[in-house]
């Protein structure tokens, strides 16, 4: 049963492929550049951050590669989010993490819902932070009046400069 279903779609899909692209306007594919190294010593992070619906403030998680969480409180969005770059202000209990959100998609495209994020400045314990990765972005889920930007997943690397 499940071989006839894989191959039921394998076939469906290529059916549909070349009539979605007849329609398409015809455009060079251009692939993301390749994710960065991860800085020796560095440790993976990530971010998630929840905003209610078209609002610039809401919360955040700092968490480790072993699900720990390690910081959380309030974030802002400081910019414009679908003209870029901008940024996020977490403060947490242990100081104050500036990022920036760059887009990747070079064409204009409402919502931007992918791109690169960097550590710009901190304070406390982030003081002396660098780093940054990939983020995406998406809605909750919310069928009445929500905004694509409501989630927002930050995954990267972080390190302490020297």
């Amino acid at each position: 049963m499940r071989t006839r279903t894989v191959a039921a779609i394998s076939l469906l899909l290529t059916a549909i492929a070349p009539a979605a692209r007849a329609g398409a306007p015809d455009r060079a594919r251009t692939p993301p550049p390749p994710p960065a190294e991860a800085p020796h010593g560095s440790d993976r992070a990530e971010i998630h951050l929840r905003f209610p619906a078209w609002r610039p403030v809401g919360t955040f998680r700092l968490v480790t590669a072993s699900g720990e969480v390690a910081d959380s409180g309030v974030a802002r969005e400081e910019g414009d989010a679908v003209a870029g770059p901008s940024e996020r202000v977490l403060e947490g209990e242990h100081g104050t993490l500036v990022i920036r959100l760059r887009t990747a998609s070079k064409i204009p495209v409402f919502p931007p819902l992918f791109g690169r994020w960097e550590v710009v400045r901190g304070t406390g314990t982030y003081a002396r932070l660098a780093g940054g990765g990939t983020f995406t972005t998406c809605g909750s889920g919310s069928a009445a009046k929500g905004s694509p930007f409501e989630v927002q997943t930050l995954v990267g690397h972080v390190v302490a400069a020297r």
